[in-house]
């Protein structure tokens, strides 16, 4: 159903109003009728829009406002006021959006747009979570389309060559894995729907490029695995404060490279973390090839996910929540450095265990600096990243651990007793005996350690506090449990840098288009 001239101008502001107001999902809508140019009837567009029930006041009011207040602008082409409801009933969901009076002979009654505000329960071709799955597949049938054919869809083609025929929906159909939808039903949809997913194809074409791309809504592999990542990772983690998949990842749709798949799904299955599942998606998502010291590579572009409105004239595309190329080079060289460590390490000049986790990194820059920061009166044992300029971030022991435990880590040491580090304690000397073994087994003897000398390396040990006590055994408990690692410290202390650097509120990228 193509719109007239006369009427464009108000329909698309309609559109603009209920894009502006709708959920972040696409906006469940029917387009019930079109008049054409010369007719005289007084609904000349009625469509209705699906939302929840609690909500049908509130966009009903909120799509009223906006018009009104183009109306208010001096926009003439909008029309000259909103009427909510009826005449028997102010209160009904539904609104008319009065575009010329019935001031002329040949216009006897004032000629509207009619909107409709239905619950999502209430049925019909477009009502409802089933109709809102049709058209999300109808967007990744037609941006598969839209690859196939190489070249741009038009909504109301000049000449017969560039229509859309039925082999062009039975090409790409097999790029498509939407459970639950079929083909003949998004055919079925309205011509308005099938504009829309025009626009939409050629704008997913052009930011995101590349080829041979498989579109995904709702498969039970990749997507089921991406949810189930949500349900036991993200939603479980304390500090992500996610309690929805759709403030985490609102896509829609997703498109995937199939040559990687099983990579991915391998890859996907083994983020524990809320940090490190995001920083998986941003690898997948980037753009350029991400060096990376980890032993699985994440292939790039190869991931995408799409959240999708009801388009509205002009296509929007935004990018949310990506990281720049620098800052995921940096997150991908993040590991332990094992003989950088054992270099800044001291005996018993400072309390201090500097873990190093960044390329060319030291005390300065690029390390966790693992320290009692409570002073001498207690126990508050944190590990600190250093910044070239500036401290980026702490983590309190405990929850060091427990980022650690959620990557599936085993046997993460714990901290001493802090009364067991006192002076006097009767446990002190255990303490210390735990200290010099450490040290003294260390690939690298830290600074002012002898080896082997026991008996000198106690009597200085001895003299020192309960905070240095405190703080010493735990840091070199790390250290010692790292090395134990091997090749998987680089992942823990991925983890914990991770965690530590967080620029975000835990919210993964994706591309947002409306």
């Amino acid at each position: 159903m193509e719109v007239p001239y006369k009427n464009k101008h108000a329909y698309e502001s309609v559109l603009a109003a209920l894009g502006k107001f709708a959920d972040s999902n696409v906006i469940s809508m029917d387009l019930k009728k079109v008049e054409n140019d010369d007719s005289q009837k007084q609904i000349q567009i009625a469509l209705t829009t699906f939302v929840p029930a609690s909500e049908r006041t509130k966009v009903r009011d909120s799509v009223a406002d906006y018009l009104e207040n183009l109306i208010d602008k001096g926009d003439a082409e909008v029309g000259h006021e909103v009427r909510l409801g009826t005449k028997t009933n102010a209160n009904k969901e539904q609104l008319d959006l009065v575009m010329r009076y019935g001031d002329t002979t040949k216009l006897t009654k004032p000629q509207v747009i009619r909107v409709l505000v239905k619950p999502t329960n209430a049925g019909g071709s477009g009502g409802g979570s089933a109709a809102t799955k049709v058209q999300e597949v109808g967007q990744a049938l037609f941006a598969a389309i839209r690859y196939n054919k190489d070249k741009d869809l038009e909504c109301h083609a000049s000449n017969a060559e560039q229509c859309l025929e039925d082999k062009d929906f039975d090409d790409a159909w097999p790029s498509v894995y939407g459970p639950g939808v079929t083909l003949d039903e998004i055919k079925g949809l309205s011509q308005d729907w099938k504009n829309s997913f025009i626009k939409g194809a050629n704008t997913i074409y052009h930011n995101v490029k590349g080829k041979g791309w498989e579109f995904l809504r709702g498969d039970d592999v990749i997507e089921a695995e991406i949810s189930n990542r949500f349900k036991t990772v993200v939603a479980k983690d304390p500090k992500a404060h996610l309690a929805q998949e759709d403030k985490w990842n609102p896509a829609d749709i997703w498109m995937i490279q199939p040559k990687h798949k099983a990579t991915l799904l391998e890859l996907l299955k083994k983020e524990n973390t809320t940090d490190c599942l995001n920083n998986f998606l941003q690898l997948a998502f980037s753009v350029d090839d991400i060096p990376t010291i980890a032993k699985k590579k994440v292939p790039k572009r190869s991931l995408i996910g799409i959240s999708l409105k009801k388009l509205g004239p002009q296509p929007q595309w935004k990018t949310m929540n990506a990281l720049g190329t620098s800052r995921l080079k940096k997150t991908e060289g993040v590991g332990f450095k094992k003989q950088p460590t054992l270099n800044e390490l001291t005996a018993f000049s400072a309390m201090d265990v500097y873990i190093v986790v960044e390329p060319g990194g030291n005390k300065r820059k690029g390390a966790f600096q693992a320290r009692n920061f409570a002073g001498g009166n207690k126990g508050d044992w944190k590990l600190e990243l250093k910044g070239e300029f500036a401290a980026q971030g702490k983590i309190q022991g405990q929850v060091a651990r427990d980022v650690l435990a959620r990557a599936k880590f085993k046997n993460i040491p714990q901290e001493p007793a802090w009364a067991d580090c006192a002076i006097g304690s009767t446990n002190r000397t255990k303490i210390l005996e735990e200290i010099y073994k450490i040290m003294n087994e260390l690939p690298t003897a830290p600074k002012g350690f002898q080896k082997n000398k026991k008996t000198d390396m106690m009597r200085e040990l001895r003299g020192k506090d309960q905070s240095y006590t405190y703080s010493k055994l735990c840091g070199l408990r790390l250290l010692k449990w790292l090395i134990s690692l091997n090749g998987d410290a680089d992942r823990a202390c991925k983890e914990m840098w991770l965690y530590a650097s967080s620029l975000s509120d835990k919210s993964s990228v994706y591309y947002k288009m409306m």
